[in-house]
């Protein structure tokens, strides 16, 4: 299988290379006369290869002219590879855009599930060029995109899917439906991938269903294949908007919605506004409270939404809903005011524990999750070579250049250079020779060498790997120039083409509003003291503290904030979308070594202080509806008969503990710490009593 697809590369490059070396258009008839690996074949074998060659080379990004003769009604199709078809245009980029350009690269390398396309974008963009790294920006963010479900099979899952989604291709695969907890076989049209809250989503069409549904990659077990093995599978649908898919709440996933309403005190209120407010309206008084209306289709997920914020929201209508709300913290009250009686356990080995992920698996460097099209990198390598090459005939490059710039090893350098070195533009003219000799590549040009020595245009992946990271990091980078990477993507956009933008799916990414984040950019930037109202989540309360801010960093959905805390005289992480306002202070500070990413800045519940020593982890019994969802998050050593389990869940304030628990809705009930029963059984009764009376009564 190797050597058929090394064949069809080597046919396929041969035949860029030949269209490239004419000064004319020519015929299929030309075409199978010279170009290498179309030779031997009959009229019909190399008409059916061509084609699809065709296909796969314009899905790259490189796309034919075809013309049609008027004076000749013989005369076939007539091809050609015009040098602006091939050639990406000149991009002028400053030594800031660049910076930002290679930081982006440095900060999603191992996170990001596109970085082997976004290596071989920014090899084509800056070719030539110097690769500046922002030393200041490298240091002061950091990024971890990986969900806790990220394993091996998720990467396979990835790489084909794209594969898919590109050639229209209907799959087929095993999928776990979580909610109705069974496991099917499915058929499905993909139309999109998505990245939602550091996991991977498939939006596609499903042929059980007869509708369009979206998929968890992590909840597809064993193989994917294709259906068919014909070009294309599908059209693509019309006017499809991912959008519907992405920018939702969690309780608004399906149709046939209705409205709720909830009251907000002073101390969320602001936040709702900033961070659900185009999932409804919301409305802020002037002291500060607010009504939040939410079109809501899951009573229960707008429930769980709600009671996590404690007693600070209430559900104002509909009854019905309002209902709901009370006898959920009725339930809780009671389930935590007598002592658990679990049922029977199934007896299973210590060390069986139920997979879930685990705490530290996000910090796993993944493998390359979506490989780069090996006809793409070996352009790139191809292009590199000959640029080095210049005016001259010969030159070397280190190995070790090459294999840093592609991120290779050498074997596969050394199969890739094996490669070009059989690409011809027909009649025994070649586009050079390259052969490694000890710890460089000796490098000739060939007669033609000199029409590769400019970058090719981005394929369509690279493209999107490279407006993916430059929307992820937007304008969260500290670098130097506040527009460095908007400008930076301006510039790539117009290169590529208005008609060519993949479209980007990324989901919403929780943050601050843009005052604060150009106040800690600035901040990081000149190590500059900061003076912030925080409000502490576990605690429910508004704070104003002076901090030194060391770093920024990214887990999966939100950003924190790495500082010195003056009132606490300690390190402590601030989640940024948390923070209500941030003044920039006059005073400069000296930077603490002993404050870095590596310690222990990703506290369990409360986001103001530290995950140190004084973490514990809580056993909280779940039900049988519940446990599937809590064991892909938590770990579980213990299962019963009736299908509940018990998970152990990190936490490091007792407060947030209280509400964690609460916004199940008596589907979880703490076993242990066993204090802290009676503090959620108390907290449950005074927000219940409140549903007691009507609501016009309350507010």
């Amino acid at each position: 299988m190797a050597m058929r697809d090394d064949d069809k590369l080597v046919r396929q490059l041969s035949l860029v290379a030949y269209l490239m070396s004419q000064q004319r258009p020519v015929t299929a008839d030309e075409i199978h006369e010279s170009v290498e690996g179309y030779g031997g074949m009959s009229d019909q074998a190399f008409l059916r290869r061509f084609y699809a060659d065709r296909g796969e080379i314009e899905a790259m990004g490189l796309k034919l002219a075809v013309e049609r003769p008027t004076d000749d009604p013989f005369q076939g199709d007539l091809y050609a590879l015009p040098p602006e078809n091939y050639y990406l245009p000149q991009i002028d980029f400053d030594e800031r855009e660049l910076s930002a350009l290679h930081t982006c690269l440095y900060l999603l390398e191992g996170q990001f599930a596109y970085a082997e396309p976004l290596r071989l974008a920014l090899q084509h963009l800056t070719l030539g060029r110097p690769s500046p790294l922002d030393d200041h920006a490298a240091r002061t963010v950091s990024v971890n995109l990986l969900g806790g479900d990220y394993s091996p099979e998720v990467a396979a899952h990835l790489s084909k899917i794209e594969s898919a989604i590109s050639r229209r291709k209907t799959i087929r695969f095993t999928y776990y439906s979580i909610g109705r907890d069974e496991r099917s076989e499915r058929e499905v049209d993909p139309y999109s991938l998505l990245y939602l809250g550091g996991n991977w989503y498939m939006v596609g069409y499903a042929h059980e269903r007869d509708a369009t549904r979206i998929f968890r990659l992590s909840r597809i077990e064993g193989r994917i294949t294709f259906k068919t093995r014909a070009e294309h599978d599908f059209a693509p649908p019309r006017n499809f908007d991912v959008s519907r898919y992405r920018d939702r709440a969690p309780w608004q996933l399906d149709d046939d919605a209705r409205t709720a309403t909830v009251a907000l005190s002073p101390i969320v209120a602001w936040w709702v506004e900033q961070m659900f407010g185009t999932y409804g309206v919301c409305e802020l008084r002037p002291d500060g409270s607010g009504l939040f209306s939410t079109e809501y289709t899951s009573a229960s997920a707008l429930l769980t939404w709600v009671l996590s914020l404690g007693a600070h929201a209430e559900i104002l209508g509909p009854d019905d809903l309002r209902t709901a709300a009370h006898d959920a913290l009725v339930t809780v009250a009671a389930r935590h005011t007598v002592a658990p009686q679990l049922p029977p356990a199934v007896p299973v080995d210590p060390d069986d524990k139920i997979e879930a992920p685990v705490a530290d698996r996000s910090s796993l460097a993944p493998d390359k999750v979506v490989p780069a099209e090996r006809f793409a990198r070996l352009l790139a390598l191809m292009t590199r070579l000959l640029a080095a090459c210049g005016d001259a005939t010969q030159t070397t490059v280190p190995v070790s250049e090459l294999r840093t710039a592609l991120n290779i090893d050498r074997k596969v350098l050394d199969e890739d250079l094996t490669l070009l070195n059989l690409i011809n533009f027909g009649g025994g003219c070649y586009a050079l020779y390259a052969k490694i000799e000890g710890d460089a590549v000796a490098v000739t040009r060939e007669t033609y060498g000199d029409r590769f020595a400019r970058p090719a245009r981005l394929s369509p992946l690279e493209a999107k790997a490279l407006l993916w990271a430059l929307e992820f990091i937007g304008d969260r980078l500290p670098v130097e120039a506040d527009d460095a990477l908007t400008s930076a993507r301006t510039k790539v956009e117009q290169a590529i083409g208005t008609d060519n933008l993949p479209e980007v799916e990324i989901g919403r990414v929780q943050n601050a509003n843009a005052e604060v984040s150009m106040a800690i950019n600035h901040a990081l930037r000149d190590d500059r003291k900061l003076e912030i109202d925080y409000w502490t989540e576990a605690r429910g309360a508004l704070a104003t503290r002076t901090i030194e801010p060391h770093l920024l960093v990214n887990l999966r959905d939100a950003w924190y904030l790495v500082a010195y805390c003056h009132q606490a005289a300690d390190q402590r992480t601030f989640r940024v979308d948390r923070i209500r306002s941030a003044t920039v202070l006059a005073a400069h500070f000296a930077r603490r070594p002993e404050i870095t990413a590596a310690g222990p800045y990703l506290p369990f519940g409360d986001r103001g202080e530290r995950a140190e020593a004084t973490a514990q982890s809580a056993s909280v019994w779940c039900s049988a509806s519940l446990a599937r969802w809590m064991i892909e998050e938590h770990p579980s050593w213990e299962r019963h008969v009736d299908g509940s389990v018990v998970v152990e869940i990190p936490y490091a304030s007792a407060e947030w503990l209280v509400k964690e628990v609460l916004k199940h809705q008596g589907d979880a009930v703490l076993l242990e710490p066993a204090r802290l029963r009676a503090t959620i059984a108390g907290v449950a009764d005074g927000i219940a009593a409140r549903y007691t009376v009507p609501a016009a009564a309350t507010h």
